[in-house]
């Protein structure tokens, strides 16, 4: 059997404009805006606003979105976004997938300032991502081989369909 291809987190700037179901990976509020209501509101609109399939509101994304690189969305595929306005310092981490969004903490901007950026982040985060992206990828082989057993099945009834009908002719025409 061929190994399933790896799950590709995405690293674009913006959130995909196409519905996806968002989830919470091993959230945690470093944040704290569990105790502050708007912020809680800008975080389920945004959700909503994903699962959608509307984006994101440039609101939350980074000032510098269009201008400069964002080191730990390019080399982790780890994005944040921005509650409370572009120039907050309460940021949503999350990574997104071709057909899922998934959160993973609330924070300020401290995993900018490590070095590799995001060392924190990517150490507390990343067996549970790697564990989730391998039940994705073999999510998506099993889907791959069920599509291939049956295309497989619908040929084979095909085929003896045919062989039933020029079996048909045959009988009829009196070729056999």
């Amino acid at each position: 059997m061929r190994r399933p291809l790896p799950v590709l987190r995405l690293r674009l700037p913006r959130i995909e404009r196409k519905p996806k179901p968002v989830y919470a990976g091993q959230w945690a509020d470093f944040a704290g805006i569990g105790k502050r209501r708007a912020l809680q509101d800008e975080l389920l609109d945004i959700i909503e606003s994903i699962e959608r399939g509307d984006g994101v509101p440039e609101a939350h994304y980074r000032a510098g979105i269009d201008r400069d690189r964002d080191g730990l969305l390019e080399e982790r595929g780890i994005m944040h976004l921005h509650l409370g306005g572009k120039d907050s310092d309460v940021l949503v981490f999350l990574v997104q997938y071709p057909d899922r969004v998934v959160l993973l903490e609330t924070n300020s901007h401290v995993h900018f300032r490590t070095q590799p950026a995001g060392k924190n982040i990517v150490a507390l985060s990343q067996a549970w991502l790697a564990n989730l992206e391998h039940e994705m990828a073999e999510a998506a082989e099993r889907a791959r081989v069920a599509g291939a057993v049956a295309e497989r099945r619908e040929a084979e009834a095909k085929r003896a369909k045919l062989a039933a009908s020029i079996a048909d002719f045959k009988r009829k025409a009196r070729l056999t």
